[in-house]
């Protein structure tokens, strides 16, 4: 890179660079600067709008500046009155900015992961550490208070809806309809804290010449982590005095929204999995029934009725008939018996036996499930169906 391509940029007060022409063009296409960013570069006389370098660009029109006044090696400050016409007082300075209280500067991605771990507890201490740092920079912040009273009617409103729900059983809706007001109460109040602090914000960090431009739907939709996130991107801002990239706002509906999908999609998998457990177990069973249904209609045919036992069909002891999730296989009563595992079954099949029945036509057996079997019926096979 030349002399004559080494590109200055002074922006928020700071002076930034060199940089190639190359790289602040496509910068600027990306929108990292802000409309009356300023460059300089060698042999200029002047600090300049960027538009004075790419008359080029869209809607760009050269306008006259006065050079900004930057922070020099000795603290002091260059330039002539840029400072009082970009912030209104020439006395901000780096200093001053970092004499702002540190913010609460913990990744909205953390604060997520730890109200879902702790089951939401996380969630309702961190708003007030929040509102804490929102008072301490706006002492007529009323956030705090919001939340003390959004946090009571919460404690008041959820016991009194569920209380109420159970009570809906008995005909008594009255004590439901109640703690939903109150819950509803408590969620406008939750609301009007955090657009109360986020005015905070913006007014704040305006009197240093930059905005927070804060989403009001992702506010709306994410209060506590999307303000997490402009907390996050002041404290950068205010040891740094970067500020690009701006705080984040898709990857908060992209990464809260996945929450309840992975929720769904798990509470349609888990059970639908389950289930294919118990009809695999219930299937060994009926596989191993299958050598009784040949012994038992055998027997039928040599001597024209229904063996007593499995000794008289010529099977071993019932509860030598086992399989990982079987414990017998008994032929009693004209029927087989199959009886699942204690110990190896699935619980919604554990000591249940299924009860197959014989069926004779024109000297053929056909075998049913019978209503006599305490397998649910949901868990049978589809053979068993009726």
């Amino acid at each position: 890179m030349t002399i004559d391509d080494q590109v200055w940029i002074g922006q928020n007060g700071e002076k930034y660079g060199p940089y190639s022409e190359a790289t602040v063009r496509q910068w600027l296409a990306e929108g990292k600067f802000a409309p009356d960013a300023l460059a300089w570069r060698e042999g200029m006389p002047d600090w300049v709008p960027l538009s004075h370098f790419f008359y080029a660009a869209p809607g760009m029109t050269p306008q006259p500046a006065p050079p900004p006044a930057f922070r020099t090696q000795d603290g002091g400050f260059g330039g002539d009155s840029f400072s009082a016409q970009r912030y209104g007082d020439t006395g901000r300075t780096q200093a001053n900015r970092a004499d702002i209280p540190e913010p609460p500067s913990l990744h909205w991605g953390l604060v997520l992961l730890y109200s879902i771990l702790t089951l939401g507890i996380f969630s309702l201490i961190w708003p007030f550490i929040q509102a804490s740092w929102i008072r301490r920079v706006d002492p007529q912040s009323k956030s705090r208070l919001l939340l003390v009273i959004a946090l009571v009617c919460f404690l008041i409103g959820e016991p009194i809806y569920w209380i109420g729900v159970a009570a809906q059983m008995h005909g008594n809706s009255g004590a439901a309809g109640l703690g939903g007001m109150i819950l509803l109460a408590r969620w406008i109040l939750y609301l009007v804290a955090y657009f109360s602090m986020a005015g905070s914000i913006e007014r704040l960090v305006g009197q240093y010449g930059i905005r927070s431009e804060i989403g009001r739907i992702t506010l709306f939709f994410f209060p506590m982590f999307y303000l997490q996130a402009q907390l996050t991107w002041l404290a950068r801002w205010r040891q740094t005095g970067q500020t690009f990239p701006a705080a984040s706002k898709g990857s908060i509906w992209a990464t809260v929204l996945i929450v309840p999908f992975i929720a769904i999609l798990a509470a349609i998998a888990i059970p639908a999995y389950q289930s294919y457990i118990v009809r695999m177990q219930v299937t060994e069973g009926l596989s191993l029934a299958d050598s009784a249904k040949t012994a038992f209609s055998a027997y039928y045919d040599s001597h024209h009725a229904v063996p007593t036992d499995n000794a008289a069909a010529g099977l071993a002891p019932a509860t030598s008939i086992t399989g990982k999730y079987v414990s017998s296989v008994d032929v009693s009563g004209g029927k087989i018996t199959v009886t699942f595992d204690g110990d190896g079954a699935n619980g919604t099949i554990r000591d249940k036996a299924l009860v197959l029945t014989p069926e004779t036509s024109s000297g053929q057996i056909t075998w049913t499930c019978s209503a006599e079997s305490t397998v649910p019926a949901r868990d049978l096979p589809v053979s068993c169906r009726r």
